[in-house]
């Protein structure tokens, strides 16, 4: 009874940060910042309104640095990371967060791995220290090791009888080839059975290490308590020598491909190598994406392809900016026999916006939506712990918060129309389309090397 009550305190507390009134611009919150000697650091925010805290630990890697041969290594070693350390086995750990009525979680991304935990302000120490062991001393226990490998597996294995899957997985590798950012996070059947325990302990040693580490700390407990049990708990952690980056992936010529599976529906990714996170022109990059594709049922796409020719009932894009250039994506579903149609719109679409820009009144609405949705990423203590992590991870700058509505506002007409010259390239688009190639074949979809 007891640990349910503090549970549902906790839900209580988040959901009330949550309901609390969203201003009109997000003002800045106060942050400290320290650096240990090892390397590793830190960005402190305390904010007493609720009492919580919340801790997340980015680890600069993830998906991006795994081996060429065993694309998901990094997925399944920071799924792991939850799995038991030095005295401690999984179980032990998820006994202890359910009795804190808190949160606990590890896992990866594309550019990192990530150790995060959500905990009353009187547990904070308890928080840190779960934190901070599983960084610094995972197990990697035989048996999780075999019992995450067959869920990861098993979930490759569901995923490829979905086109959806297997259209953005053949979009990334035509896109990136053999860089990062080409295969799937989670990995490929083959490698992930071919991955030993060895190779975890080994990415583990090399990438899990304290200057590649970030670590965010907000909620009500004040900044220099905060900096005091981050350094007791992590202070100490050795410093490891990281293998070389790897290199960015040059964008390919234009290229189309057909993936041959018995659908009712293609699904279709068409898209190029875009902009990395500190592209000087992010802002206008957002507002343009915004109006052509990625402002919901908002947009030039879902106009053109959903509402004037009924192709598609959801179509979208976006600008993925990650440590190396992203994907510039536009995906979408449409009857397999209105799939050369749907492709056609889309290019047109783009084309478009590169040789003609966007209008004040579109600018305007972009604007409007961006700048007023943007406190909702900051309205919980989580949100605001995880955005905190990656200004400092993107170097963004004290200001961003604060700034960003002003940056948005500050894009004009010309701005939007400079951007889409410049990182839209209609001759150059690599285009995926998921089903029947016969059909698509005989409408005018076109595969080539």
């Amino acid at each position: 009874m007891k640990r349910r009550l503090r549970a549902a305190l906790l839900t209580a507390l988040a959901a009330a940060a949550i309901a609390s009134p969203t201003p009109a611009r997000a003002s800045r919150p106060e942050v400290t910042r320290a650096t240990l000697d090892n390397g590793l650091r830190l960005v402190l925010s305390e904010q007493p309104a609720v009492p919580i805290v919340s801790i997340d630990c980015l680890v600069d890697g993830g998906a991006r640095v795994d081996p060429a041969a065993r694309p998901g290594l990094a997925a399944l070693t920071g799924a792991l990371l939850e799995e038991g350390t030095q005295g401690r086995s999984g179980q032990d750990i998820a006994k202890q967060i359910d009795s804190l009525g808190g949160s606990f979680s590890t896992g990866s991304a594309t550019d990192w791995v990530s150790v995060g935990a959500s905990v009353l302000s009187r547990d904070f120490e308890t928080g840190v220290d779960l934190v901070a062991r599983s960084l610094r001393e995972p197990t990697f226990p035989d048996e999780a090791v075999e019992r995450l490998r067959a869920d990861t597996l098993g979930e490759i294995q569901a995923s490829e009888e979905h086109p959806g899957y297997v259209a953005s997985r053949g979009f990334r590798s035509a896109l990136f080839g053999a860089a990062p950012y080409g295969h799937p996070a989670h990995g490929t059947a083959e490698s992930v059975e071919a991955i030993t325990r060895a190779e975890i302990l080994g990415y583990h040693a090399n990438w899990i290490v304290p200057e590649r580490t970030i670590c965010a700390i907000v909620g009500d407990v004040k900044p220099g308590r905060m900096e005091e049990v981050a350094r007791k708990k992590l202070g100490s952690w050795k410093r490891g020598t990281s293998p070389s980056e790897p290199k960015p992936a040059t964008a390919p010529p234009a290229r189309e491909r057909i993936l041959d599976m018995p659908t009712t529906q293609a699904n279709i990714m068409i898209g190029q190598i875009g902009v990395d996170r500190k592209n000087p022109d992010f802002f206008a990059i957002r507002v343009m994406n915004h109006i052509l594709g990625g402002g919901g049922f908002q947009s030039r796409l879902v106009d053109t392809v959903r509402d004037e020719n009924g192709l598609a009932y959801s179509i979208h894009s976006s600008f993925g900016s990650n440590r190396f250039p992203g994907a510039f994506q536009v995906s979408l579903q449409t009857k397999v026999e209105s799939a050369k149609a749907a492709i056609d719109l889309v290019r047109a679409e783009i084309t478009k916006i590169h040789d003609e820009g966007v209008t004040q009144e579109e600018l305007e609405a972009a604007q409007d939506y961006l700048t007023g949705n943007f406190p909702l990423s900051l309205d919980s203590t989580s949100k605001l712990t995880s955005f905190l992590a990656q200004i400092e991870y993107f170097g963004l700058g004290d200001d961003y918060i604060e700034t960003y509505g002003d940056r948005i506002r500050a894009v004009t007409v010309a701005d939007v129309a400079d951007a889409a010259r410049k990182y839209l390239h209609p001759d150059a688009l690599v285009q995926v389309v998921v089903g029947p190639e016969a059909e698509l074949t005989a409408q005018g979809v076109r595969s080539s090397p």
